[in-house]
């Protein structure tokens, strides 16, 4: 009877595992649901973020987060751009794979990974941010205090307060917009800038400013002296590097994962590629999406209207 039960529990566990293999090719058992992802551009024109788990994988184990394309505050046109032409400052989305041992993120705008030329601005360029992740159900600023917020710094040129490229833990986080000609929450009201397309604008006085996954509630505090919200890493302890599958358009390398080139609509595609195994280590228990409904992270599709603050930009 021992032996027959021993061999019963083998059998269960090589089939548990063979579950677990095969979801790995595709969909994996997740490590990270309810794991927060966020990221903004350095002047904070335009924010968007994914939540873990909030909506399916396709059959590769793709997941993706969708953002507006038309909330990008462009300083050169100053909302959104011109007719006919391509506004630097807007991110179309954002979508994670997870594997057994490594998560993928590609992030897709209009944005290239060495910036946007733009005179009076510190180093005379604006680029992306830092990507930002928690895996505690937290807000930002809670994860931050905490200790529980991570960073990614994977843009070699901006004003990040880390140089080495790679994963970090135990972030603290800052601001650079005020250098970067960007919003304040006194002016702008921060994060995403201030609406539409200039021609949304002109047609119907304001727009609709997403932020894929997750809305302003998540970076509650962040901003609330009506200065600038935190959108690089300031400090932190350097785990482990990253390794790049898409640096503007979209490769073999990143398409070979399964990821779908025609879901975004942006110009250009950023995608890299970090291990769990350092992040799992030092973390609590993955939040459920229960636990993060608690502190006020937004469903899917969730929006914001904001009106055309009609003042000019110098």
């Amino acid at each position: 009877m021992k032996t027959h039960s021993l061999f019963n529990l083998l059998k269960i566990g090589i089939t548990t595992f063979g579950v677990f293999f095969v979801a790995g090719q595709g969909a994996y058992a997740s490590d990270l649901k309810g794991t927060a992802f966020s990221i903004s551009l350095e002047c904070l024109n335009d924010t968007t973020g994914l939540l873990v788990g909030q909506n399916p994988n396709d059959a590769s184990g793709w997941q993706y987060a969708f953002d507006s394309n038309k909330d990008g505050m462009n300083g050169n046109y100053w909302v959104g751009a011109a007719p006919g032409t391509v506004n630097p400052y807007d991110i179309s989305g954002m979508a994670i794979k997870e594997t057994a041992t490594s998560v993928i993120v590609a992030i897709n705008g209009n944005m290239k990974l060495t910036g946007e030329a733009e005179q009076g601005v510190t180093g005379g360029q604006i680029g992306y941010g830092d990507l930002f992740f928690n895996m505690a159900g937290k807000t930002f600023d809670n994860a931050m205090s905490s200790g529980d917020l991570f960073g990614i710094h994977f843009s070699s040129v901006n004003a990040s307060g880390v140089q080495q490229l790679g994963v970090y833990s135990g972030v603290q986080a800052k601001t650079v917009a005020d250098n970067k000609g960007g919003y304040s929450v006194a002016t702008y009201g921060g994060l995403a800038g201030g609406g539409n397309s200039y021609e949304g604008q002109v047609k119907t006085g304001g727009g609709v400013v997403g932020y894929g996954d997750l809305t302003s509630s998540y970076f509650t505090n962040n901003g609330n002296d009506n200065t600038f919200n935190l959108n690089v890493i300031d400090s932190g302890k350097y785990l482990n590097g990253i390794s790049f599958l898409a640096q503007g358009d979209v490769t073999q390398q990143l398409l070979t994962t399964g990821y779908n080139a025609n879901k975004f609509n942006g110009t250009q595609t950023i995608a890299f590629e970090f291990q769990k195994s350092t992040i799992l280590k030092s973390t609590p228990e993955p939040a459920s999406l229960t636990g993060l409904g608690i502190v006020g992270l937004a469903l899917a599709g969730s929006k914001r209207r904001k009106k055309l603050i009609s003042v000019a930009i110098g």
